[in-house]
C-alpha cells in the first residue's frame, strides 16, 4: 500500500481536498494501492502541526500538490506551508506531482512557486474535481507502472486499471480451443475462476484481491486492447506494385488470436488460389506458402516493440510481392544472419512467445524466420527478404506473374477467379479445403455478417461447378469438400 500526502492551501482547496479524500477511500482501483492523508483529518498527535505533518511527509510514498489562485499564509521560514511541505518530500523522494486550477488570476507567489517545481514535475491543469480525480488517476497508474522492476519484459507488467471485467469471453475460449493437444492447461478451461486459469498461464495478477491483466494478457484476452496499450494492424491490398490504389482494407486493433482469423480471411480473399484434378482428388494451389506468411505476422505480433505508441503492424499485398513491417529493431545487437541461421537470443516480448508457443501456432519458438525460408524455397519462390529500417523491421516476400503453375511442375491450374467466383465464395472454398472442414449456413451468416439466401446463393454456385457437396445430417445441412 502507497501512502499519499495532499498539499495544498487548505482554506482554498477544502473541498477538492474532501473530495479526493473520499475517492480514495471508495474507487477500487485507488483504495487497493493508496492510502491518503490530509491533515484536517488526522487525529491528534499530542503534537504540534508541523511536527505532525512533516512526520506524515517522511512517511509518504507520493506527494501530490494542488495549485490554484493564492499561495496561502506565509511562515516564519518565508514560505506556505505547501511550499514547506513540497521541500521536505522532495528532498528524499521524486514522487511528486501537481495538478493547476484553471483560475483568473493567479497571485505572484504562486507563480514564483510554480516556477520552482516545473523543471522537477510534471503538471497538469484542471477544471472541477471529475477532473482532477482523473488526472490523479493517470498519474497514479503510471507511478504504479513504473514501480515495477526496470529490467521486466514490458509485456509482463501488470496493468492496474484492469480487472477480470475487462477479460473478453471470446478471446478466452478461443485461446483454450487453440493450446495443443498435449497442453497441460488445457484443463483449466473448466475451471470456474477465471482469474486462477488466467493466472497460471502467465496473464496477469491477483493483488489485494483483484485480478489485474499484464501487458501481454490484455494483447490476447482484452475486451478493448487500445484501452491500455497501442496495438493495431493495418491490411492493404494494393492494385498493381506501389501504394497509389487500395482496393482492400482492413484496420484491427483485436486481441491476437481473432486477429490472426481476420489476418487469414484477408489474405485469402486477396491473394490468388486455383486447384488441378489428379487421379483421385482435387489439388490446391496457392499465390504463397500460407504458412510463410501466417509465420511473418505471428513473428509481427509476438515481436514488435509495444512500447512504440506511434506507430502499427503493416501488412501490404500487391500484384508482385507481400510486405509485414513491425514497429522495433532487432534486440541484443542481433543481425539478419543471426535469426536466418536460428541463431536467436532472447526475445522482446518472452510472456507473448510463451503464450503463442501453448496454441498451434507456434510450433518452436525462435524457428519462424527459418521456417519462412524453408516454406518460400519449396513453394518454388525467392527466400523472403528481411531488413531493418530506423526503429522497424520488415519481411518482403516475391511472388510471381505466373500462372500458379510453377509449383507442379507445368501442370494447367484453374485459377478460381476465372470461374467466376466473389470473394466470399473463394473463401469458403479455400477455407474448406485448406483446413478440411465443413461450413454451414449459420457459419457463413457468422463469418460475413450477411442473410441466409446470401449464404445460400454462394453455396449454390460452388455445388453447380462440383467444388463442394453438400451434407445433411438431421435438420444441419453443411458443405464440404467433394469426393474425386
Amino acid at each position: 500500500m502507497f501512502k499519499v500526502f495532499i498539499s495544498s492551501n487548505q482554506t482554498e482547496f477544502a473541498n477538492e481536498r474532501q473530495f479526493i479524500k473520499k475517492q480514495f477511500e471508495e474507487d477500487f482501483f485507488l483504495k487497493s494501492f493508496f492510502e491518503v492523508f490530509i491533515f484536517e483529518n488526522s487525529p491528534s498527535y499530542g503534537s504540534s502541526p508541523e511536527a505532525t505533518y512533516f512526520e506524515e511527509i517522511r512517511q509518504s510514498d507520493i506527494y501530490i500538490g494542488l495549485i490554484g489562485s493564492h499561495y496561502g499564509n506565509i511562515k516564519e521560514s518565508g514560505l506556505s506551508a505547501t511550499e514547506e511541505e513540497y521541500d521536505a518530500f522532495h528532498s528524499s523522494n521524486e514522487h511528486s506531482f501537481f495538478y493547476i486550477k484553471e483560475v483568473e488570476e493567479m497571485d505572484a507567489e504562486n507563480k514564483k512557486f510554480l516556477s520552482k517545481i516545473e523543471p522537477n514535475n510534471k503538471h497538469s491543469s484542471f477544471k472541477d474535481e471529475n477532473e482532477l480525480i482523473s488526472e490523479i488517476r493517470k498519474s497514479l497508474v503510471k507511478f504504479l507502472s513504473d514501480s515495477q522492476k526496470d529490467n521486466e519484459n514490458y509485456d509482463k507488467k501488470i496493468i492496474y486499471e484492469s480487472t477480470i471485467d475487462d477479460v473478453d469471453d471470446e478471446a478466452y475460449n478461443l485461446f483454450f480451443d487453440l493450446l495443443k493437444d498435449d497442453d497441460s492447461y488445457k484443463k483449466l478451461r473448466n475451471v470456474d475462476n477465471k482469474s486462477y486459469s488466467l493466472q497460471r498461464i502467465g496473464a496477469g495478477e491477483e493483488i489485494n484481491g483483484i485480478f489485474h491483466l499484464n501487458v501481454a494478457g490484455a494483447l490476447f484476452f482484452a475486451r478493448d486492447v487500445t484501452k491500455f496499450l497501442a496495438h493495431e494492424i493495418k491490411m492493404v491490398r494494393f492494385k498493381g506494385i506501389s501504394k497509389f490504389d487500395a482496393i482492400d482494407r482492413v484496420d484491427s486493433s483485436s486481441t491476437l488470436l481473432i486477429l490472426l482469423n481476420e489476418f487469414e480471411r484477408f489474405y485469402k480473399r486477396n491473394t490468388r488460389s486455383g486447384f488441378f484434378i489428379d487421379e483421385v482428388s482435387r489439388v490446391n494451389v496457392d499465390e504463397y506458402p500460407i504458412r510463410a506468411i501466417r509465420e511473418a505476422i505471428i513473428n509481427a505480433l509476438a515481436h514488435r516493440n509495444y512500447e512504440i505508441s506511434s506507430s502499427f503492424i503493416e501488412f501490404y499485398i500487391y500484384d508482385n510481392r507481400i510486405e509485414v513491417i513491425s514497429p522495433g529493431k532487432l534486440i541484443n545487437n542481433l543481425s539478419i544472419e543471426d535469426i536466418k541461421n536460428d541463431e536467436g537470443i532472447g526475445h522482446r516480448n518472452e510472456r507473448i512467445c510463451e503464450m503463442f508457443y501453448m496454441t498451434n501456432y507456434m510450433e518452436h519458438i525462435g524457428r519462424g524466420i527459418p521456417q519462412m525460408i524453408d516454406e518460400m524455397k519449396s513453394f518454388g519462390l525467392e527466400e523472403p527478404q528481411f531488413s531493418e529500417g530506423k526503429d522497424s523491421f520488415k519481411v518482403v516476400f516475391k511472388g510471381t506473374d505466373d500462372d500458379l503453375s510453377r509449383a507442379v511442375g507445368g501442370t494447367n491450374i484453374i485459377n478460381l477467379k476465372d470461374l467466376g467466383l466473389n470473394s466470399r465464395q473463394i473463401e469458403i472454398l479455400t477455407i474448406i479445403t485448406n483446413d478440411n472442414v465443413s461450413m454451414s449456413y449459420e457459419d457463413h451468416i457468422k463469418m460475413f455478417g450477411k442473410s441466409k439466401p446470401t449464404a445460400e446463393r454462394d453455396f449454390s454456385k460452388l455445388l453447380k461447378l462440383n467444388l463442394v457437396k453438400r451434407n445433411k445430417k438431421g435438420k444441419n445441412v453443411y458443405f464440404s469438400s467433394p469426393d474425386y
